[in-house]
């Protein structure tokens, strides 16, 4: 009876633990709310003891901070923190990009077509999530296709951090059109098996879309709230 009735508690923190983070991650939980454990569970139809142990978890995820005397809030995100992200991307994605062309075999490669080309509607929201999703599988998978399991687990990671930066930026302004572009010119670069443009586009893509984020971030919540200046905005 005891392992039922653990097991069935460890489930309901599981599932509360992906409604809630899946809320912070497509911004549902803004950046810097205040979260109650009885109104999280309200809300999400939980009970207050996985609220509880998800709240805990995401803490440790760095998605959640607890309040002494207030309860928890959902973590800023700040200019600091999204230009950590980024410049570590910069480090470990155009490489993947560049040994995927250098040496992924072919069908691998153009196993990932859909996954290359797929598409958003900026007028629905509901179409971001799967986006974003397909856009980390591609990636991921073009590690994995260029014969480096680390490496692909540590983009998944990354990029895994990075959903609630991809979905705000998302929201601001229409940019399908560009990143189609960016996307499908990676795609026939890494296709055509030219590394050096592989890992040049994939930089490239990087760069713009840091601007596209940081952009959506002082728009959606100002400079001062970011804790940022003039010098680390970098645009």
């Amino acid at each position: 009876m005891t392992h039922t009735t653990d097991g069935a508690a460890a489930t309901a923190t599981d599932v509360a633990y992906e409604r809630l983070k899946r809320a912070i991650l497509t911004c549902a939980l803004a950046p810097g709310s205040e979260l109650r454990e009885a109104q999280l569970a309200d809300d999400f139809e939980l009970g207050r003891t996985p609220v509880r142990g998800a709240l805990g978890r995401l803490v440790q995820d760095g998605f959640v901070e607890v309040r002494p005397r207030k309860g928890y809030r959902v973590t800023d995100l700040k200019i600091t923190d999204v230009n950590e992200v980024f410049e570590l991307r910069s480090l470990i994605e155009p490489a993947a990009c560049e040994l995927a062309a250098a040496r992924a075999p072919r069908p691998a490669i153009e196993a990932l077509h859909d996954l290359a080309h797929a598409e958003y509607d900026h007028t629905d929201p509901a179409s971001y999530e799967q986006f974003i999703v397909d856009n980390r599988e591609f990636h991921v998978r073009l590690a994995v296709a260029a014969g480096n399991q680390r490496l692909a687990r540590s983009i998944r990671t990354l990029l895994e951090e990075m959903q609630r930066l991809f979905f705000l930026s998302l929201t601001m302004r229409d940019t399908s059109s560009e990143q189609m572009h960016e996307h499908h010119a990676l795609y026939d670069a890494i296709l055509a098996g030219d590394a050096p443009l592989a890992r040049k586009i994939s930089a490239d893509q990087i760069e713009q879309s840091r601007r596209r984020v940081i952009e959506s971030l002082i728009t959606g919540f100002g400079p001062a709230s970011l804790g940022a200046s003039a010098t680390n905005l970098g645009l």
